[in-house]
């Protein structure tokens, strides 16, 4: 008996560990290729505002954060730096600076999404025509799938 329970928790346990595995690995190997150094430094050059991701964020731990400079333009919000590979993450923007899931979920309905991360070594997302940059101060990565904090960074 003690052999039929060892061997069933033996690959239960393995399967557990595949399938974190492969939730963390997925986004890793479908991720899309990143920016250029010219794209970053060009879109960081047309860019009004600068701000910079950290790590040590109350609402970041070691599987969730960025850190790097953002650059914040007219049309454009440009990463230079690393993100933790995650699976569904949407750039948004606030209009107060956030460092952790509730602080970000209290003001997530006035939040203006505006774009996804498909890379993990930096990224360009493109802003919506006409977006009012005077309304917003902080970009913030999220993970809309989990509902988890990953980082923000204030520009203004």
């Amino acid at each position: 008996m003690k052999k039929i329970f060892a061997y069933t928790a033996s690959h239960l346990l393995a399967a557990v560990i595949g399938f974190a595995a492969g939730i963390y690995l997925l986004p890793i190997l479908t991720a899309g290729e990143g920016p250029t150094a010219a794209q970053l430094k060009q879109a960081a050059g047309n860019a009004q505002y600068k701000g910079v991701f950290k790590k040590d964020l109350a609402g970041s731990d070691f599987v969730h954060w960025a850190q790097g400079t953002v650059a914040v333009g007219d049309k454009q919000i440009a990463f230079e730096g690393s993100v933790a590979p995650g699976p569904d993450y949407k750039v948004y923007l606030t209009s107060e600076f956030v460092d952790s899931k509730q602080g970000f979920l209290d003001i997530k309905k006035q939040a203006l999404r505006v774009g996804e991360v498909k890379t993990f070594d930096g990224f360009i997302v493109d802003l919506p025509p006409g977006v009012d940059l005077s309304r917003y101060n902080t970009v913030v990565i999220w993970c809309e799938a989990y509902s988890q904090f990953i980082s923000a960074a204030q520009f203004r």
